[in-house]
């Protein structure tokens, strides 16, 4: 079984199109440049994909419930669990990649929904980790924001598969909703005022922050109001753009962060 964090190989013998039909445009998302069309269903590389994807997603959840447990209280050849919140990031952010590439909504629906999940559900489940959990989920909210339009959400390039006016079945846009509430609600939990002062995870050694790491003088305002600012505004905006995408489509309330004010 291909570990994660090896989707590179993976991308060369199954993913990658031929030259003539990668696109040339500009593509400045945090998403990959996707094929220009899908893979074909029921075909060798779908299948090769679907096994991929079900063994990762697997090999990822084991991790994630090893979380507890010292490396050396495992068993010979047993998975090593996640210690920290960046570690199962980088392998959900790998497995996101490979589904984008893939270029296949038919595919590339149910599994981001299967890893908005197990975001979800990962997240009470190490110290907070706000730069790393707010990158993954401005990923996780362009694909989605992008599904839900056909298009990229900011090149404006259609998707493979939505040339023909595809959209996302009601039913997906209703779990879809769902997650998005819950996901929001556990953002606060985890990461909200009632955890300012809790134990943090150390994202100084994390990988992939876009150059965020940066040298802090004294005597130049409080860092302290300034990240917590930060952190609220961000928090904010978990999911904003495809809440903005979702509208008033399925009815009900309009979806948001519930406080006691």
């Amino acid at each position: 079984m291909m570990s994660p964090g090896r989707q590179g190989s993976f991308h060369d013998a199954v993913l990658t199109p031929p030259a003539s039909s990668v696109t040339t445009s500009h593509h400045p998302s945090p998403l990959p440049r996707p094929r220009q069309h899908p893979l074909k269903p029921g075909g060798v590389k779908e299948s090769s994909l679907i096994s991929y994807l079900d063994q990762t997603v697997k090999a990822v959840k084991r991790r994630w419930a090893k979380r507890m447990f010292k490396d050396e209280e495992l068993g010979q050849g047993d998975v090593k669990g996640y210690h920290h919140f960046r570690e199962a990031a980088k392998d959900i952010e790998d497995l996101v990649d490979v589904i984008w590439v893939s270029g296949s909504p038919n595919l590339q629906t149910p599994y981001l929904l299967t890893i908005a999940l197990m975001i979800t559900d990962f997240l009470p489940g190490f110290p907070p980790s706000p730069r790393i959990t707010f990158r993954l989920l401005d990923k996780m909210d362009h694909a989605f924001s992008s599904l839900l339009q056909g298009k990229d959400s900011d090149t404006g390039d259609i998707l493979p598969g939505f040339e023909n006016g595809r959209k996302l079945s009601t039913t997906d846009k209703v779990r879809l909703k769902s997650l998005v509430e819950r996901t929001r609600l556990t953002v606060v939990d985890v990461l909200g005022d009632d955890n300012a002062d809790g134990e943090k995870e150390d994202e100084s050694m994390g990988e992939g922050t876009d150059g965020e790491d940066t040298v802090k003088f004294e005597g130049f305002g409080n860092e302290d109001e300034d990240e917590d600012e930060w952190e609220e505004m961000e928090i904010a905006k978990v999911y904003e753009r495809t809440i903005g995408e979702l509208g008033d489509v399925l009815g009900g309330p309009p979806i948001g962060i519930i406080t006691d004010d």
